[in-house]
């Protein structure tokens, strides 16, 4: 794989080409990565559908997998099959304010409206949807840390 980085003065926005053989199985997965940096993420209304859906991360609430495959939820209550594994996703959400609840879920701390204890450790997120994400012990200190309780 080559990587360019070409610098122009006056330039405002990114621009990003690939080019690549005709039917190249990696460019999908790859342009999927560089929209998830760029704050927007592609799923699917199900897994049988061609058609692709473009979300910004603002109206994300979580992300969880269930058998290997990962789903977006969003605002509206939409839930979108992601191209992307969950690890995948993890990686390009980096810097931005989705955190690791659990193995199988991601949170948009955004979206975060309360925090209860849980036993053993575990905490209780309060998404702005109104369901609930369990935040296991593993993760728990991150999530301490990042709301300024200090262990």
């Amino acid at each position: 794989m080559e990587i360019r980085v070409i610098e122009e003065e006056g330039r405002r926005e990114i621009e990003v080409t690939v080019a690549s053989a005709p039917g190249d199985p990696r460019v999908p997965r790859l342009v999927d990565r560089i929209r998830a940096a760029a704050g927007r993420l592609v799923g699917y209304p199900d897994g049988a559908s061609v058609e692709r859906r473009v979300v910004p991360l603002a109206d994300v609430t979580h992300i969880d997998t269930v058998d290997g495959c990962a789903h977006i939820h969003t605002l509206d209550g939409e839930v979108l099959e992601s191209p992307l594994r969950l690890f995948e996703l993890e990686s390009a959400l980096d810097g931005t304010e989705f955190v690791r609840t659990s193995r199988q879920e991601l949170v948009n701390f955004d979206h975060v409206t309360a925090i209860r204890p849980d036993l053993n450790g575990r905490l209780d997120l309060k998404l702005s949807d109104g369901e609930w994400a369990v935040v296991t012990r593993s993760y728990a200190r991150d999530i301490k840390e990042k709301i300024g309780i200090v262990l």
